[in-house]
């Protein structure tokens, strides 16, 4: 029988992986729908108006963190690379909307700690869904 933990954090690893696609899809597509509708009207812009590559990596982001949960949740050994891509991804991309985008992202927020929160916390739940993908896989759990 599966250790409790494993579908926990299963369902987490799946929720925020949904999350990240359903707003990739959102800011793709320039939806002004669900919770892009209460962003402000300049923060919406800087989303709709990314470069290609940052679009792709972000897609990229996008799919790895969606496809590894749910290889994780089916037990397949994938998981943990597709996580770590998740993972590095993430970093690249945060890296690139504090300190390279014009405006930056904390720019952009005010100037306020939130937003150095809220790019903090997202790194943090990224590595620590590659974590427990890579310490079940050594426990033998994932396949």
């Amino acid at each position: 029988m599966r250790r409790w933990h494993f579908y926990v954090m299963g369902l987490i690893a799946l929720g925020y992986g949904v999350l990240v696609m359903a707003e990739y899809v959102l800011i793709s597509y320039g939806a002004d729908f669900g919770w892009l509708a209460f962003y402000p009207e300049d923060q919406v812009a800087w989303l709709t108006s990314l470069p290609g590559w940052v679009q792709g990596l972000l897609g990229l982001h996008a799919a790895f963190a969606l496809v590894g949960a749910m290889c994780l949740l089916a037990h397949v050994r994938a998981a943990v690379w597709m996580l770590a891509f998740s993972f590095l991804s993430q970093v690249v991309l945060a890296i690139w909307a504090v300190f390279f985008a014009s405006p930056t992202l904390i720019a952009l927020a005010g100037d306020s700690g939130l937003a150095w929160l809220v790019v903090a916390m997202v790194l943090v739940l990224s590595f620590l869904i590659y974590l427990y993908a890579r310490q079940e896989k050594r426990m033998g759990e994932v396949l």
